[in-house]
């Protein structure tokens, strides 16, 4: 009996080590990365010196005379000032490569990552957008632009941990329990009386599991405010911008209409109309594509004829201005003239307008744009092609292969075609027609 005894607590002994093991590590992983962020933290900070330190004078914008410019850009390879219309009105070591003025879309993207292979963080000051960059190689900043995955992490390693630290508290509890069971049955052996102790471990480990439960709610209702309050705000402006998008696009029309115009002002408002619709069509995208990222667009989902729909497609297209002086061709097989889908009809029909729209906007002359649709194994397939120039190798390698480059191309209307098929649990793939030309191919499950 006293080896059982002993076999019992060498097992236990070594349950305990392991998951004492396991919380080192998971401790370890997580000092390292508050290490981590702190110090991405101080570097912003840094930066906020540095744009503090420069002051506007009659020659320009000079540094603090503190200190030198050489030990001001002490750890930094260079730095430079951009005005509001993104000009270099100021720099310091600035490569000749990047002295040059930078859009809105530039900003946006070396504000989060990188110019040029160079780590970068940037300030806004009185003077203009104050931007500093560290050698190349220094900072590894990917990790830091993942808020919601990493808090999903950090919510499982806690769980994890106090699984483990209840793990741990009955490895310890039970190995004093089964000693005493032991002894126990020693003593019944020798014929005396056994009188076990009582625990009160299950309703410790359902206190913990539960205030586990708690902080897990709390957490997901954070992130949960903090993706309705983005995709609110984005909804918010773009609620705001319709209404003088609106006005200007009347405007538009009324001076294309306006026959006392000479003929070159009225071919400006058509200009005007139509890259006004197209900042429209933009706006619509970035919300939809906001909503069906944060989970904030619920599907409408009802049956839906394949072949009547199509035809409403092919109609929309050839009523629309953007269509021109292209062509459309419709091919039904008899399985798909009379397939029901059970789909957002408003939504599947976004995405084929957006497929088709992109066919004939990237296209400076009229193209012939092709729908095949067939339904085979339990899945729909539309196929979307023309025959014009195909996907710039640029889009094609962000569509196919999520490679972004350092200038990622503008897609934002076929990533929507993406989300929308993903949500209805189908797949949308782009590739180059042959011989020439777009091809797309949207799958559905039947």
């Amino acid at each position: 009996m006293k080896t059982f005894a002993r076999l019992i607590r060498r097992y236990v002994l070594a349950t305990a080590g392991i998951i004492l093991v396991v919380v080192a590590l998971l401790l370890g992983m997580t000092i390292y990365a508050g290490v981590r962020y702190n110090g991405a933290s101080d570097s912003v900070q840094k930066v906020g010196a540095l744009a503090e330190a420069l002051h506007p004078t009659a020659d320009g914008l000079q540094w603090d005379a503190a200190h030198t410019p050489a030990e001001w850009m002490h750890g930094y390879a260079w730095a430079m000032v951009l005005d509001e219309d993104g000009n270099v009105i100021w720099q310091q070591d600035l490569p000749e490569a990047l002295n040059h003025r930078y859009t809105a879309s530039d900003i946006a993207v070396f504000s989060r990552w990188y110019l040029a292979d160079y780590p970068v963080q940037c300030w806004a000051a009185d003077y203009g957008l104050f931007v500093a960059a560290e050698p190349v190689g220094s900072q590894w900043k990917y990790n830091i632009t993942t808020p919601q995955a990493r808090m999903e992490a950090m919510v499982g390693g806690l769980l994890l941990a106090v699984v483990l630290g209840c793990c741990l508290w009955f490895s310890w509890r039970g190995a004093r329990h089964l000693q005493a069971v032991a002894d126990g049955l020693d003593t019944l052996a020798q014929g005396g009386a056994v009188q076990l102790p009582t625990t009160g471990f299950a309703g410790e480990l359902a206190e913990k599991l539960n205030e586990t439960g708690e902080q897990l709610r709390r957490r997901n209702e954070i992130i949960a405010r903090r993706d309705t309050a983005r995709t609110d705000w984005i909804a918010g402006v773009s609620h705001d911008i319709r209404t003088p998008l609106a006005l200007i696009l009347g405007w538009g029309e009324q001076l294309q209409q306006d026959e006392a115009l000479p003929a070159a002002a009225r071919q400006k408002a058509a200009g005007i109309c139509t890259q006004s619709e197209k900042i429209r069509s933009l706006i619509g995208d970035l919300n939809l594509t906001s909503k069906l990222q944060y989970g904030a667009q619920p599907l409408r989902r009802k049956a839906v004829t394949v072949g009547p729909f199509l035809r409403r497609c092919a109609a929309e297209f050839y009523e629309s201005p953007a269509a021109g002086d292209s062509t459309l061709e419709l091919e039904l097989t008899q399985a798909a003239e009379h397939t029901v889908v059970q789909a957002d009809e408003a939504l599947l029909l976004r995405a084929i307008e957006n497929l088709l729209h992109n066919t004939v906007g990237h296209n400076a002359a009229p193209v012939h744009v092709t729908i095949r649709a067939d339904a085979a194994d339990g899945m729909l397939t539309i196929q979307v092609t023309d025959d014009g120039q195909g996907y710039p190798p640029a889009v094609l390698a962000v569509l196919q292969a999520g490679e972004t480059g350092e200038n990622p191309p503008h897609i934002l209307g076929l990533h929507v075609v993406e989300q929308i098929l993903a949500a209805h649990g189908g797949t949308a793939a782009f590739a180059q027609a042959l011989p020439h030309g777009a091809a797309a191919a949207l799958t559905l499950p039947l």
